[in-house]
């Protein structure tokens, strides 16, 4: 699998560095310059040539350093290679009114909620950014992200040297609310990411704001780096190509939340023995293992636990590969 990000910015501080696997970067836009007045705010961003070669996923997020109510939605519009042109667009986030249903060739383009899966080759394509939000964001810290995935398989991990452990409180969804205990293993992991950076929160609150409205789901990923965004972190979302990207990011000090899916026997002492998408802390490693968070484990003192590096990173490279990472502005 290859992994190209594209990142733009606005009111960087230099330790957001640490957090950017400089590696995946392909382009990198120090000031976005955004059209609109009042609460409307647009730009667009062309994804780069050698970006479509092969791509299959198409994964934009933007994170915003505000308490101010904001959303967005995100609109691609594209070529294909006989020339047919379309646009589509994906779920709007946040506090968002309104919605742009324009999907005029979904037989090129997919939007799934947060991510367009391309089944066919493209030639050209553009993003289109459309934010509302009640203060002028030209004058806000704001991350902008897409993570483009390509065709090819992910390498066989290294054997991880030495250890490090992130100090990440643990949290078990299962002890939470009965009604919802099942499907917010997202934000939990979220909530653990704003304990371990200082922002605690009641766990409560953090599972509301991450709750996509326009779906009902919990684990919509750029929703919960949304809600992520309201409570004093920023974030992007990564398809992240090999292991190695994850330990730089644990070395840089980040521990990152990660989209894992798996059947029975795949993972070996799993906080559940299957699971169609579940989201947990990748936290550190020691050796062949990778030390991880899990919500899904029964009681807060069973969350910290340790899974094979093999045959963690098949439920997660060879999946979604999907990670959350956050981190403070």
């Amino acid at each position: 699998m290859t992994t190209h990000l594209l990142v733009a910015t606005q009111h960087q501080a230099a330790h957001w560095n640490t957090a950017l696997p400089s590696a995946l970067v392909l382009d990198h836009v120090d000031q976005i310059t955004w059209r609109g007045q009042r609460n409307q705010w647009t730009w667009q961003q062309s994804v780069p040539a050698e970006a479509l070669r092969g791509l299959r996923e198409v994964l934009p997020c933007l994170s915003l350093h505000t308490e101010a109510l904001w959303g967005y939605q995100c609109t691609l519009e594209y070529e294909m290679t006989d020339g047919a042109r379309a646009r589509c667009a994906l779920a709007p986030m946040g506090n968002f009114t309104g919605d742009d249903k324009r999907d005029d060739n979904a037989q090129s383009v997919r939007a799934d909620v947060d991510i367009w899966r391309i089944e066919a080759p493209l030639k050209r394509a553009v993003l289109h950014w459309h934010v509302q939000c009640a203060h002028p964001i030209a004058d806000l810290p704001t991350l902008l992200s897409v993570s483009l995935r390509a065709d090819g398989p992910s390498p066989a991990p290294a054997l991880t040297q030495g250890h490090l452990a992130h100090d990440v409180p643990a949290r078990s969804q299962m002890q939470l609310r009965s009604d919802i205990a099942n499907r917010v293993c997202s934000p939990t992991s979220v909530s653990m990411l704003l304990d371990f950076y200082g922002k605690s929160v009641d766990v409560y609150d953090i599972i509301e704001e991450a709750r996509h409205r326009p779906s009902g789901l919990y684990g919509v990923w750029p929703a919960n780096v949304h809600a992520a965004s309201g409570r004093g972190l920023m974030g992007y979302l990564l398809h992240v190509p090999r292991w190695e990207v994850a330990r730089g990011l644990l070395d840089a000090g980040h521990p990152l939340i990660a989209s894992v899916r798996y059947a029975e026997g795949e993972l070996r002492d799993g906080a559940v023995r299957k699971t169609n998408g579940h989201l947990l802390v990748v936290r550190g490693y020691e050796g062949n293992r990778v030390l991880v968070n899990d919500p899904a484990a029964a009681r807060d003192d069973e969350v910290s636990r340790t899974y094979d590096l093999g045959e963690f990173c098949t439920v997660w490279l060879e999946r979604s590969a999907v990670g959350y990472v956050l981190f403070a502005p």
